[in-house]
């Protein structure tokens, strides 16, 4: 008899959800092991990278560094800076460093080779319940993918989609801020491959519609009021 394999998990706490029905409140797990990638959408001062800065915090407490893995590409308050020294995290690259932005994506393409590889037609989840975790999990955040894109004038545009196509399989994940999706922010290609939106204010329930993909929402955050927001909970959208 062999204990069964420990299923893998990759999740954390962000901060918590009303859930006025049932009268309850409940912590708003973030979970790139059963949701995939994760888009963070908001107008400009919603508090996005204080968001990214609260995933980054939660998986450096949670999980070792030969466990998960951190890259963080900062076009935007340079908020992600306070990670530089962690131990999980790979790097933080700034909009000037061109030269440190082309070697971490070619590097990026070369670890999905390699693990296309190693994994033999199987997917991360399958390998690290084999084998246990012998390369870690990935998380890639782009802060301000809006100026990412324009400012590197989308060179990096197919590595990018082949991470939103393939990342997942691989144990490779992004977790990206903009004010929502469309061709001058998470365009298409790369947003179908992104299941799961967390929104922080936007301008009016039309913006939340869309960004959370729903024809409407039925429940608004309070607004004015920093990292309020919406986000999917099971099959609801809660505050």
């Amino acid at each position: 008899w062999q204990k069964p394999a420990e299923e893998w998990a990759l999740e954390v706490p962000l901060g918590l959800c009303d859930d006025p029905v049932n009268q309850a409140q409940m912590p708003l797990v973030i979970s790139f092991s059963e949701n995939g990638h994760h888009a963070f959408c908001g107008r400009i001062v919603s508090g996005k990278s204080t968001l990214l800065q609260t995933l980054f915090y939660a998986m450096v407490h949670k999980y070792a560094p030969d466990y998960v893995n951190l890259y963080a590409i900062d076009f935007s308050s340079h908020m992600l800076s306070a990670f530089e020294h962690a131990p999980h995290v790979g790097g933080v690259i700034y909009e000037d460093d061109s030269e440190k932005m082309n070697k971490f994506f070619h590097m990026m393409n070369q670890m999905l080779e390699e693990r296309k590889k190693l994994f033999k037609g199987g997917n991360y989840s399958q390998y690290v319940r084999a084998n246990g975790v012998r390369v870690p999990a990935v998380v890639i955040a782009i802060d301000n993918y809006a100026s990412f894109r324009e400012k590197t004038n989308n060179q990096y545009e197919d590595v990018v989609l082949h991470l939103a196509h393939d990342g997942v399989g691989y144990g490779i994940f992004l977790a990206i801020t903009a004010g929502g999706f469309g061709s001058s922010e998470i365009q298409t290609k790369v947003g179908d491959n992104i299941k799961t939106v967390v929104c922080l204010q936007m301008n009016d329930k039309f913006q939340y519609a869309d960004a959370m993909r729903v024809p409407r929402v039925e429940t608004l955050p309070e607004t004015d009021i920093r990292g309020r927001g919406l986000a999917r909970v099971g099959e609801r959208i809660l505050e």
